[in-house]
């Protein structure tokens, strides 16, 4: 691949999601210079970036050491997060980052801390009014229900139970399990993009039409006023930064939230091509230039998905950079 050579580069944790690789091609098509990072010396995304390199899960102790020697080394203006835990690690120590002239595109450590645990999300929708389903205890259940991980994506461990035998069954499987009302109808993914003060710059929801391991590999853009709306006030009140990609599902009875990740999601190009603003908004904040809201997206844009394949030699496969 033809590397960049550009005045913005972009340091991309996590690139081993396939979805993913569909933003870094936005951004190098934009003109950035992309440093790809990942676990896995086999994530094609890492031979797809300008460069790659192989470091530490962020659940390893050496995640946030790995990730200043390379900032260190490839000096890229402003970094994209994820998954949580890499989020919650960058976000706490943003101070390391801003005085290396590098600006992590996530929100401050106690707004990511309450996106990413899932009873604190909650709280926080509830105090600005934002509807959400009701949470129940075992005492109060009524079912059916959803039975989820406090700490979780991609419906990772998200179970529908029906009756009492089924909780009993699946509660103790899961890990500080959260019990909620199940909600039936359309489920919309919110594309965000947000400044520095969690002013939305764009709001795109979109249909998942199919999905793959959660992943939407087919989808359409939809306006919807109320969710626009309710999405805006969530990113103000929050103060969210960056990309975050919120769900929620809609039926006859009104609108519930279920869910904030601080990234973009996994059919999140979809919005971008809706709206191209959000990249070009991405370059001004890495350049320290202001970006404007452009809020109007193509209404309607449907997305079909396909595999693609990248080969390399064994020789050339990458190594852990750092031990």
């Amino acid at each position: 691949m033809k590397k960049n050579k550009s005045d913005v580069v972009i340091l991309k944790s996590s690139v081993g999601s396939p979805p993913r690789m569909s933003i870094v091609n936005a951004l190098r098509n934009k003109g950035a210079k992309v440093i790809g990072v990942d676990s896995d010396p086999l994530s094609a995304g890492l031979y797809l970036c300008d460069k790659g390199y192989v470091i530490h899960e962020a659940t390893h102790s050496k995640y946030l050491s790995d990730i200043l020697r390379i900032c260190d080394i490839e000096k890229p203006n402003l970094m994209l997060t994820g998954p949580d835990k890499a989020t919650l690690i960058i976000s706490k120590n943003k101070g390391l980052f801003v005085k290396r002239g590098i600006l992590p595109l996530c929100p401050d450590y106690d707004t990511a801390w309450a996106c990413i645990n899932k009873h604190e999300t909650s709280d926080k929708l509830t105090q600005i009014n934002i509807p959400i389903p009701e949470t129940y205890s075992k005492n109060t259940v009524k079912f059916p229900c959803i039975i989820k991980p406090r700490f979780g994506s991609g419906g990772t461990g998200v179970q529908i139970i029906n009756d009492k035998n089924e909780m009993n069954r699946h509660v103790s499987k899961i890990k500080d399990p959260i019990i909620q009302e199940f909600v039936n109808g359309t489920e919309y993914s919110v594309d965000l993009f947000s400044d520095f003060n969690g002013v939305p710059l764009s709001i795109v929801p979109r249909i998942r039409i199919q999905t793959e391991s959660g992943v939407s590999i087919k989808g359409m853009t939809i306006y919807d006023k109320k969710i626009i709306e309710h999405c805006a006030k969530i990113s103000r009140e929050l103060k969210l930064m960056g990309p975050s990609c919120i769900q929620c599902i809609k039926n006859d009875d009104g609108i519930k939230f279920i869910e904030i990740n601080l990234r973009f999601g996994g059919g999140s190009i979809l919005s971008i091509k809706a709206n191209p603003s959000v990249v070009s908004n991405l370059m001004k904040m890495a350049r320290g230039e202001k970006p404007r809201p452009h809020l109007s997206f193509k209404i309607g844009l449907t997305m079909m998905r396909y595999y693609s394949e990248v080969f390399v030699p064994k020789n050339e496969i990458l190594k852990m950079d750092f031990r």
